[in-house]
This record gives C-alpha cells, sequence and structure tokens, in this order.
C-alpha cells in the first residue's frame, strides 16, 4: 500500500509543475486592432518561424510577419490586491506583465496587439523579435560586404550569372588578325 502511495505522489508531483510551466507560456489577448481575435483568448505566441509570429488560440492561428512590426513595449501588470487594499506578491516570480506589438500591415495602416503574459515571456519574445528583425539586415551587410572566395572555384546558383558571362565571353571567337606584311 504505501509503495503505491509513493508512486501516486511522485507522479502527481511530477506533472504539476509541467502544467504550471505550460500555464506561464500562455498569452492572453487584452486589446488591440485585431477583430478577429476574440477578447480574452488564451494561446500560445510562436516564435519558431523565421519570418511569421504566430498567435495559436483554440483552433485557429492569427499570424504577423516580422516585417510588419514596428516596435514592442513591456508594462508592468496591476499588483493584485486584497480587500482592494494589501497587495499580495506574486508567488514563484509569476508576475504577469503587458506586451504591446505595434505593426503596420501592408496596406499602411498601423495595429496593435496587446497580451497579457508572464514577465519572463515577455522579456523572450521582446527579444526574439528584436533578434529576428535585425537578423536580415546583418546577413545582406554581410552579402554586400565581401563575396565568398569559393565563387571562383564553383559555379553555385548564386553566382551561375557570372560564370554564363565568362563562359560566353570565351566561347566567342577571337578577332581575326591581319598577317604581317598582308594587306585586308
Amino acid at each position: 500500500m504505501s509503495i503505491r502511495q509513493f508512486l501516486i505522489s511522485t507522479i502527481a508531483l511530477a506533472i504539476i509543475p509541467a502544467a504550471l510551466v505550460r500555464a506561464a507560456d500562455t498569452a492572453e489577448y487584452v486589446g488591440g486592432t485585431v477583430k478577429s481575435i476574440p477578447m480574452n483568448s488564451t494561446g500560445f505566441l510562436n516564435l519558431d518561424d523565421t519570418k511569421t509570429l504566430k498567435f495559436n488560440y483554440g483552433p485557429a492561428v492569427y499570424k504577423l510577419p516580422y516585417d510588419q512590426i514596428t516596435g514592442t513595449e513591456v508594462t508592468k501588470g496591476d499588483t493584485r490586491h486584497v480587500l482592494k487594499k494589501l497587495p499580495v506578491p506574486a508567488l514563484f516570480g509569476r508576475k504577469k506583465e503587458t506586451l504591446t506589438i505595434s505593426y503596420k500591415d501592408p496596406a499602411g495602416v498601423t495595429g496593435k496587439l496587446s497580451f497579457e503574459v508572464s514577465a519572463r515571456l515577455a522579456s523572450s519574445v521582446q527579444a526574439t523579435i528584436a533578434d529576428v528583425k535585425a537578423l536580415p539586415d546583418a546577413a545582406t551587410a554581410a552579402n554586400e560586404s565581401k563575396e565568398w572566395w569559393g565563387d571562383q572555384y564553383w559555379k553555385t546558383i548564386r553566382n551561375k550569372g557570372t560564370w554564363d558571362a565568362a563562359s560566353a565571353s570565351a566561347a566567342q571567337p577571337a578577332p581575326a588578325t591581319a598577317a604581317p606584311g598582308t594587306k585586308n
């Protein structure tokens, strides 16, 4: 009997922290200009794609391309009070913050998405968006600043035009020259 109780309590203690971590990663849509997301929808912010931020809520997914994002802002959440007077500390550092994502759609209309998330998730999302937005600029600057040393030895998709031009110029016959002492 005691082994069974031990196993059940061990399994329960192993499951509870996983559920708490999963709950800490949830995001609740608390407002903004997007009308397709219902207010107070709870879901997950998916940052796995390098081109699109996704908010998975229920069976639906809202997608926002990173190149449309103009800025992010994190504001501290309200502290909870007992009897509207005594502040209650957040247990285990699970303070909620509001993450606001500003964007401009292809038509030029500005919009905002506001999510209530944990402090850890807010800073993670903000850093990821900044990293992804900086990534194309760094890659473009690196490509423009120098060519790959192997371009002169190997034909690739990236340098195909250069190799085709070199092959075409090599295939043209050399101009005929007159032999010395003869007239054309």
